[in-house]
Formats: C-alpha cells, sequence, structure tokens
C-alpha cells in the first residue's frame, strides 16, 4: 500500500485521538513512534490490520478492529482534500450511483500517480430505488470494513445521503488471486433512475422513426470502430472491426468464443454475458492472444514478423466500453487500442493511420515517446527524493530518540513529558510526604594532577557499576557530585515501598564494589548512609536544567552517609521504623551518633537481607 494511505489515518488520528496515542499505535507495531509516512513509498499491506489492533489495545472503549478499519476509510475521505482529490470526486457524477459505477475509472487514471498501485475493481450488477448491488474484487484479506467506511464517508460528505452498507455472502473466487465479495448498498436511489429513465425515453419514439429511414449497418459501425467487435450471449462472435480482420481472418475471429481468443484484464472478472451486460458503464480492458500458432491459420501472413518479437508484443490490449445493443440483441464492444508510444506501435504491427481519428490515439502515440520519457523521469526523481526524505525521516527519529534518552538521563521521564507539553519548569514541582534518600561516597579516592586521569577513569568504573543496579530497582539516580552518588526512591513516581528499594540497592552497591575490586583488582570502598522523609522536588533552571530535591531529608540523608564507616551501610531511625514492615533485611543497632547540625542520632546498621523461604 501506498504512504498517502497510512498519512491520511495519521491526519486524522492525531487531530482527534493526539500524538501520545498515536505514538503508542506505532511502538506496537515494527515502526517506531514519531515514523513520519511518505506518500509514494509502498508498505506492506497487513500494516493496517495492524495498527487497527494496535487501536484496540490501546484505546479500547469497546470498540473492535472492525470498527477502527472502518474509521480508517473514513479517514481516508476526510483527507482528500489535503492533496486535492475531492475533485475528482465531485466531477464523478451527479449522482452516488454514478460514482460507483466509475471507481474503476478512478483508480485507472490513479495509476499514472501511482504506478505500482494494487488496485481493487468494483463493479454494480443490480440498481433498484432502494440501492445497488456491489461487487468488489481484492487481492487483499480483512479490508471490507474500510471499504464500508470509505463509501459511508463519501455518501455523507459528497452526497449529502444517508448510506446502510450491508455484506451479503461471498462469490467463490476464480482462478487468479482475488477475493470476491458482495454488498448490498441501501440508499435513496429514485433521483438517480429518473435521470436514467428520462435520458433513455427523452424523444425515443422520435429517435427510432429516424433511424429506421436512415439504418445504421454494424459495417460503418465497425468502420468507425476499426478494433471493435460484436458478440451475442452465447459470447461468439458475429462481427469485427476492419484492423481485427486484418489481424485476425475472419475465419479465425467469426464464431469463435470470446473467452477462448481474450480475457478481462480489468476489471479482473471472468468473461462472461452477465458480467459483461454489468459492466457497461466501467472502462474495461480486453486482452487479446494473437501469437497463436501458424497451423490454427489465425495469424495474417502480413503480421509473421510479429513472431519473432517477445511473447508480451504478442498480446493486443483493447480499452473501451461494452454497450448492448438491443436493436441486434449484442454486444459491441467500442475499444481503441492501448498504445504508449511509436514502439508499441511497430511492435504490434500497426501503423498511425491503422488507429481512428477520433479517438486522440495518433496524437497520444506520436507525443507518447517524449511524455513517456518524461513521466518516467519524474516519477524516478520523485521516488529518489521520497527515498530521501524517508532516510531524513528515519535519522530524526533516531536523533530525537537519543535527546529524549539524554533528557531522560537528566529528568525524569514524567517530567520531561510535561516540559515538552509546554509545561512550565515551576510547575513540575512536586510535594512528597514521604520518601527515601540514600547517599554513596568514595572513600579511598584521592584525586590530585598527578592521578587525575586515572582516578576519572576508576570513578567511571564504579559508578557505570552503581548505575547498572539502579537499572533492576525502583529508584531514581539524581546526581553524582565529586565523589558521591545520590539515590532516591518513592519519587518522582511515588510509592510505598520506597524504604525497602533503597535497602536492597544499598546491600547491592555494597556487594557489587566488592565483586568489582576482586575482579578488577581495584581498592575500592564505599560509604554509605539513607534517611526518610518529606521532601520538594522539580526541575530548576533553564540552561543545564536539572532535577532537584529539596529539604532537611536531603540533608539528613548525607549526614548519614558522612557519619557512616567504610563499607558500612547506615540508616536512620526514621528509616529503620518505616523498613520493619517489609520482613527479610537483618539490621543491629549502632546506638547514639553525633550527627553535625543535628546532634544525637539513634541510628542503625543495614548488615543483608534473607527473603523468607515462602
Amino acid at each position: 500500500m501506498y504512504g498517502m494511505i497510512f498519512e491520511t489515518i495519521q491526519n486524522i488520528f492525531q487531530v482527534e485521538y493526539g500524538d501520545e496515542l498515536w505514538d503508542a499505535l506505532l511502538e506496537r507495531t515494527k515502526y517506531g513512534k514519531r515514523t513520519v509516512f511518505c506518500t509514494h513509498h509502498i508498505y506492506p499491506d497487513d500494516l493496517v490490520m495492524q495498527l487497527a489492533n494496535a487501536a484496540v489495545e490501546v484505546i479500547g472503549n469497546g470498540l473492535t478492529q472492525l470498527d477502527f478499519l472502518n474509521y480508517f476509510g473514513r479517514c481516508f475521505i476526510r483527507s482528500f482534500d489535503k492533496y486535492g482529490y475531492e475533485k475528482i470526486i465531485k466531477v464523478c457524477g451527479r449522482y452516488f450511483c454514478d460514482f460507483l459505477t466509475g471507481i474503476d475509472n478512478i483508480h485507472l487514471q490513479m495509476r499514472y500517480m501511482f504506478p505500482k498501485m494494487v488496485s481493487p475493481s468494483m463493479y454494480i450488477s443490480h440498481e433498484d430505488v432502494d440501492g445497488v448491488l456491489l461487487h468488489y474484487r481484492t487481492p487483499r484479506n480483512g479490508l471490507c470494513p474500510y471499504l464500508r467506511g470509505l463509501l459511508l464517508q463519501i455518501a455523507e460528505d459528497y452526497f449529502g445521503i444517508q448510506l446502510d452498507v450491508t455484506e451479503l455472502p461471498s462469490e467463490p473466487s476464480g482462478e487468479d488471486e482475488y477475493n470476491q465479495y458482495r454488498f448490498r448498498l441501501n440508499f435513496n436511489n429514485r433521483d438517480y433512475l429518473a435521470s436514467q429513465k428520462y435520458m433513455n425515453g427523452s424523444n425515443l419514439g422520435l429517435e427510432r422513426k429516424m433511424m429506421a429511414a436512415t439504418p445504421l449497418s454494424s459495417n460503418t459501425l465497425l468502420q468507425l470502430f476499426p478494433f471493435g467487435l460484436i458478440f451475442r450471449s452465447d459470447l461468439k462472435i458475429i462481427s469485427t472491426g476492419k484492423q481485427l480482420k486484418i489481424m485476425f481472418p475472419d475465419k479465425g475471429l467469426f464464431g469463435q468464443a470470446l473467452p477462448g481468443i481474450a480475457k478481462m484484464r480489468r476489471p479482473k472478472v471472468d468473461l462472461t454475458w452477465d458480467n459483461v451486460l454489468s459492466l457497461q458503464k466501467v472502462m474495461c480492458e480486453l486482452e487479446m492472444l494473437i501469437n497463436q500458432r501458424e497451423d490454427e491459420g489465425i495469424c495474417n501472413p502480413a503480421y509473421a514478423l510479429m513472431r519473432n518479437n517477445a511473447d508480451q508484443s504478442r498480446r493486443l490490449f483493447l480499452q473501451g466500453q461494452f454497450r448492448y445493443l438491443e436493436d441486434w440483441e449484442a454486444v459491441m464492444f467500442l475499444c481503441n487500442p492501448i498504445v504508449n508510444n511509436l514502439t508499441d506501435l511497430d511492435e504490434l504491427g500497426l501503423k498511425l493511420d491503422d488507429l481512428s481519428m477520433h479517438g486522440n490515439g495518433r496524437e497520444m502515440v506520436m507525443g507518447g515517446l517524449q511524455h513517456n520519457s518524461r513521466l518516467e523521469d519524474l516519477y524516478e526523481r520523485a521516488e529518489e527524493r521520497s527515498m530521501e526524505l524517508e532516510k531524513t525521516h528515519q535519522l530524526l527519529a533516531e536523533w530525537t530518540e537519543r535527546g529524549d534518552q539524554l533528557l531522560f538521563s537528566m529528568i525524569p521521564k514524567s517530567v520531561a513529558d510535561n516540559l515538552q507539553s509546554g509545561t512550565h519548569p515551576v510547575d513540575t514541582c512536586q510535594n512528597f510526604e514521604s520518601i527515601t534518600v540514600l547517599f554513596v561516597e568514595l572513600t579511598n579516592f584521592d584525586i590530585n594532577a598527578d592521578n587525575a586521569m586515572e582516578m576519572v577513569k576508576c570513578m567511571n568504573a564504579v559508578f557505570s557499576q552503581l548505575d547498572n543496579v539502579i537499572d533492576r530497582h525502583n529508584v531514581y539516580k539524581v546526581e553524582t557530585v565529586g565523589k558521591v552518588y545520590m539515590v532516591v526512591g518513592g519519587a518522582p513516581e511515588k510509592n510505598d515501598s520506597h524504604v525497602r528499594d533503597i535497602a536492597l540497592v544499598a546491600l547491592s552497591f555494597r556487594d557489587e564494589i566488592e565483586e568489582l575490586a576482586v575482579k578488577a583488582g581495584m581498592d575500592v570502598r564505599i560509604r554509605t548512609g539513607f534517611h526518610s522523609g518529606s521532601a520538594v522536588a522539580g526541575v530548576v533552571g533553564t540552561k543545564m536544567p536539572r532535577y532537584c530535591f529539596f529539604g532537611d531529608t536531603i540533608n539528613t540523608a548525607s549526614r548519614m552517609q558522612s557519619s557512616s564507616e567504610s563499607g558500612k551501610i547506615q540508616m536512620s531511625s526514621t528509616s529503620y521504623g518505616l523498613l520493619q514492615s517489609f520482613s527479610g533485611f537483618v539490621c543491629q543497632k549502632r546506638g547514639l551518633v553525633t550527627v553535625k547540625g543535628k546532634g544525637e542520632m539513634q541510628t542503625h546498621w543495614l548488615l543483608q537481607y534473607q527473603p523468607s523461604a515462602n
């Protein structure tokens, strides 16, 4: 599918549901958030289904996959004005029925803008005052709800009618890979039928009298359409245009069954009498097989040179309209050959004089060489620009992701999201009634001019090890200042187990550093302390902003660390009291400790964690 399909979904979805939910949808597909779809880039067919399934998970509200596929179809039509395609629908016909009969013609014209488009085929087989019977053929699966939404939106926006769509039992598929569906479209179709009746009945008696006086012979009609052919209900050909008589001698086409020498190229339906009658308002393409064996007597010797060409050049493509001629009780295919340029004309063994003057075929062939080459060049350039644009968007997404990761390393994600949405930094401040703050300090690292680089490398190794521990626990690393490492539990996401989380982190810090000292042969010792209490946190500054904590709790936690001992973990009586709510922690009373600025405080050592067998 071309990217335009997904652009239309994205445009409407982001307006109605927001950017965050759209990013959530993309994250559930193989495309990451901030993906920008390119109009002329081709994406997997199942991406629509993936987005619909993701929408069910993200939005819910009792909506199903079918509901979102229906919604996506409506999005496609609602975004038409962005591309200027609403004009195409407006000029397709005066009535909704006119539009339905011309859908295939629209797809035929759109293939010049989207040459790799795999378009469905639709045609009407029955009309009445209450609606029509629509046949839908597509190589894709599961997109009937998408079509339903598309039709409902067109009927509402462009024709002002209320449409009801009911899917009928599917038709058996033919030999091709197309799936066949049928829909009953119920709507007020009286005006359309009245207009058809008026056009068919206007001056009908007078016209018949005049035609009776000057009858039009089939020979005269076929001179006007040299590639036309006439056949009856048994599909046997009774007459052909002069050019077909040259390319196929009469004994080869006269009396031949049309399905034996031709097949429907567009729309992809079986070549039957009923289908032909139902396709009278649809632009059709027939593929005539002219590469017959010489002993069958079908090819004219004048075209023997064509046998040396490739197989594809031995096929004549005719484009036109089937019309039932009541007086003859037959159908005539009013058509012209599809010839893009002089090369095609030569490969078919035709000359310019063989093309009818009224069909503009000669002008198109003469201009085809320069127009085709220019179109190909423009398309190739557009594709190159589309690929470059996609690569640019991918790089933008990668760098945006890196920027987000850097931002989240400085500021909590929840706070950063608020800032990105336009919240003022002061408004991000929060009051936390109970958190636990931990400080760790490297006690045996003395940095001077002689060993600065070596010490920095050692500190980086130690702090990187501590960062790995942080990733495994529900805590937040605030900062590192010099040789001190600060961690908080219970903020910015509030929880009641913050003291337990910090205690586990402290024990993991001690064990990891001891292991690092043994493996790396480094003489590393740390001193740890933590305290629980209230605090205020928020983003401070506009240049190099940081998420900072303020309050006496921070000072007390720092004092717990500075008054601790190397290799040990000290906690305040407040933290110790909270920790008693969690089993498995082994503690030892230290007693009264003189704390700077606090006087004497009762503290405890945290020794180890022994989870219960249960």
